[in-house]
């Protein structure tokens, strides 16, 4: 672009120079099959998952920065231990209620009508994805995303408890190192690190009692060679590495380092620090279950780690959806899986703020999971921000208020001003209907 006062190119001039950004992606409903047992069944994907689902970024042929993780990660490992990997596809949903997680941190799933399976047929059987079709009508009504739901379905928020199921059958070969990967999904607040879908790496070891601790030892000193030699080559700098003790970190915990604790006990979380932020991120924890093996000889010893959030660290990305993102101008940065320093391609995203405020109703805890997870549905994760600015409470009646900022930003294209109030006015309506507000 040049003005037209002005040549193309004067000295000392600033020249601006504008690509054109993608357009808005349009999620339409998608429904699921599934194999559940000897069954198959269907159920909606929640509106806010819909561009995140079966992207199959760690497929052979996928170049994305998280399968070269996850290989070059397999392949260190595979110099400590016998490896195996369980390569079959493992279940899409959980059934039951998971034991010590908040319903509103998960994704309650509805099968359709007339389709849910017996509790037999899950127990032997997995799910597996097999194909989407979308419609032309949102018909996420009964899928209460804004909610906490209480189906017997969800979307699985961890692969442990299917490395626990195979553990239980008995197929799990002592002192071999088991290696599970998948996307898992969970609700969680609206932050740059906070990441409703991610992809995780469950490792799994039974070890011989009291040899517990020298195979976590020797896990994470190869997880950190092989991390530290990753970032080394994208950045030149070595990161810092380091295995802190659950009963010694802060009480402030991230929503990955939150959730992984309710759904059991951790000795260790294992941190990975670069510039700027050298304390650290949580980008995994180390687990062990003495009694998950029937044998009193063994334990089993368990890492999760977080493949997107080493993405992020590793390359230099701020914001998780930009591994989301279905512009192309972001894989052709890592060409043939190669990792490299990632470099923004959208500059100065335009951002607009807006406040709301309204009353909670009474006699009620207000979900804030819940809240954000609205605005992440009708945004279509074109929000950036969202911080509680004012909490008041009522003299006499104790009614309360509260007010939050919500920061509209795309992280890959230029969001325009009236797409912003649009989607404001849309979730000034859905607070309204789905959390029983009332708007001040």
């Amino acid at each position: 672009f040049r003005s037209q006062d002005k040549s193309f190119r004067v000295e000392g001039a600033l020249n601006h120079i504008f690509t054109r950004s993608t357009p808005p992606l349009c999620s339409t409903p998608a429904s699921c099959k599934t194999q559940v047992g000897s069954q198959k069944v269907s159920f909606q994907v929640p509106q806010v998952l819909v561009d995140k689902i079966n992207r199959g970024f760690l497929e052979l042929d996928s170049s994305h920065p998280v399968r070269t993780i996850k290989e070059k990660l397999s392949a260190g490992l595979g110099q400590a231990f016998p490896l195996q990997t369980i390569s079959s596809c493992l279940p899409l949903l959980h059934q039951g209620h998971l034991r010590g997680v908040c319903h509103s941190s998960v994704f309650g799933i509805a099968l359709s009508p007339g389709e849910a399976p017996s509790t037999e047929e899950t127990s032997q059987g997995l799910a597996k994805p097999l194909w989407f079709s979308r419609f032309g009508q949102d018909t996420d009504g009964n899928v209460q995303e804004g909610c906490p739901v209480p189906e017997q379905f969800y979307l699985r928020p961890s692969l442990l408890p299917h490395a626990q199921a195979i553990i239980q059958k008995g197929a799990f070969a002592p002192g071999t190192l088991h290696v599970l990967s998948g996307p898992v999904f969970r609700r969680c607040r609206v932050t740059p690190h906070s990441t409703p879908v991610f992809h995780e790496m469950l490792l799994v070891l039974a070890a011989s009692r009291g040899t517990e601790n020298s195979c976590i030892q020797l896990l994470v000193d190869n997880i950190k060679t092989t991390t530290s030699s990753l970032h080394q080559a994208v950045s030149g700098v070595k990161p810092s590495i380091s295995l802190q003790e659950a009963t010694s970190f802060g009480t402030e915990l991230s929503d990955f380092a939150a959730f992984e604790c309710q759904l059991g006990e951790i000795q260790h979380f294992l941190c990975v620090g670069t510039d700027p932020d050298p304390s650290g991120s949580c980008v995994g924890v180390i687990r062990t279950a003495p009694d998950e093996l029937k044998s009193r000889e063994l334990v089993v010893v368990s890492a999760s780690l977080n493949l997107d959030l080493l993405a992020m660290l590793l390359c230099g990305i701020s914001d998780w959806r930009m591994l989301w993102t279905w512009d192309r101008r972001f894989l052709q940065q890592f060409p043939e899986g190669e990792l490299r320093l990632f470099k923004a391609f959208s500059l100065y995203p335009p951002s607009y703020e807006h406040d709301v405020s309204f009353w909670v109703p009474d006699g009620e805890e207000f979900d804030e999971v819940a809240f954000h997870t609205l605005a992440r549905r009708v945004s279509g994760e074109m929000v950036a921000s969202i911080q509680l600015r004012d909490s008041f409470q009522q003299p006499g009646t104790g009614r309360r208020s509260l007010c939050y900022r919500v920061t509209f930003q795309s992280c890959d294209r230029a969001l325009g001003c009236r797409e912003a109030a649009e989607m404001q006015l849309r979730f000034r309506q859905e607070i309204q209907q789905r959390l029983g507000v009332t708007l001040r």
